[in-house]
């Protein structure tokens, strides 16, 4: 139990993220010099994180909330604007990015803009932000600036309740270093999925929806083939967890079938030669399951809580088998 209560507890919405961030940003303005000088500087790191410090002095600051729907934009010296996309939980959609880039553009065009996708929460890919030239920051990179903030002595109740409010979703994310397998939660899963993708950094991990509620899944080592002339892509894929080896099939039924049967001829032998148990699993469809792993893929340690080198090991026998098939 927290000793005191965190405003931000209740504030989880963006656009409570989006407040602070605002009254952050705000302490950089010429008003307020000397009013808080910590605040001011711990402030002043943030503008500097986000123009890659080529701001010298802030001499005029003006902050816009929702300006053309976008998060908040930032003028500093009628010179630099700063758009800010602010992410918590949620991802970019359709083309807003470079939607709201080339809004700046048009009302900005002489002036020196830095796109900013900041992302509180947990993404497993940011290509499209990379593609339209955001500069990403995450919850890592703002904390950095947070806790230097702390270290130098701010004792904000609002900046301490935020930074602590992102420290506990990053302890939150990170829980699957230090819980027994059967008390894993959907944070656990994500940090997990994380830790996983920096080894496999061909997967993707995100929300599976089904009619039970869905699940967190990470699908990696994509493969493609053809049987008899049908194609086919074959990859891996982690449902919390079970293991499962999937098969990706378009056309009739009866080519989903056919190549089920024959994926299977050739993936049960094979997996005995690497003495890796499987299991018939999954039903008929676009996207199936043709077999699962029978035994607990994650591997514990002395402590019972997770070996991740081991359970990377593992995760390559796994990818070794898969690279053992051959299709033509």
């Amino acid at each position: 139990m927290n000793k005191t209560p965190n405003l931000f507890q209740w504030a989880t919405s963006e656009l409570s993220q989006d407040a602070f961030l605002c009254w952050f940003i705000d302490w950089t303005h010429p008003a307020y010099k000397g009013v808080n000088t910590l605040l001011t500087d711990s402030a002043t790191n943030f503008i500097n994180l986000m123009t890659n410090g080529e701001i010298k002095s802030i001499d005029s600051l003006t902050i816009k909330r929702q300006f053309k729907s976008i998060d908040i934009v930032i003028v500093i010296n009628d010179e630099h604007v700063i758009l800010i996309e602010d992410k918590v939980h949620s991802n970019e959609h359709g083309n807003q990015l470079s939607r709201y880039k080339k809004l700046l553009e048009n009302e900005y065009a002489d002036k020196t803009i830095y796109p900013i996708y900041l992302k509180t929460g947990d993404q497993s890919r940011y290509k499209s932000a990379n593609d339209n030239g955001y500069k990403i920051i995450r919850r890592k990179d703002l904390l950095d600036v947070l806790e230097k903030g702390i270290q130098s002595g701010i004792d904000n109740n609002i900046y301490v309740d935020f930074t602590n409010f992102l420290k506990r979703r990053r302890s939150s994310v990170q829980s699957y270093l230090k819980l027994p397998f059967a008390d894993w939660h959907w944070d656990s899963w994500k940090g997990f999925y994380q830790n996983i993708q920096k080894e496999f950094n061909d997967g993707t991990w995100d929300y599976v929806p089904q009619r039970n509620g869905g699940f967190l899944g990470y699908w990696w080592h994509w493969n493609s083939g053809k049987i008899d002339d049908i194609y086919f892509e074959y990859y891996l894929q982690l449902e919390h967890t079970k293991l499962c080896i999937k098969i990706y099939v378009e056309g009739t039924k009866e080519n989903k079938y056919h190549v089920r049967n024959q994926f299977r001829q050739k993936l049960y032998p094979l997996a005995e030669e690497h003495k890796i148990d499987i299991h018939q699993n999954g039903r008929i469809g676009k996207w199936m399951t043709v077999a699962a792993l029978s035994n607990e893929y994650r591997v514990k340690n002395s402590s019972d809580f997770i070996d991740m080198s081991a359970t990377i090991e593992n995760l390559k026998r796994i990818n070794n088998l898969m690279n053992d098939l051959k299709f033509d």
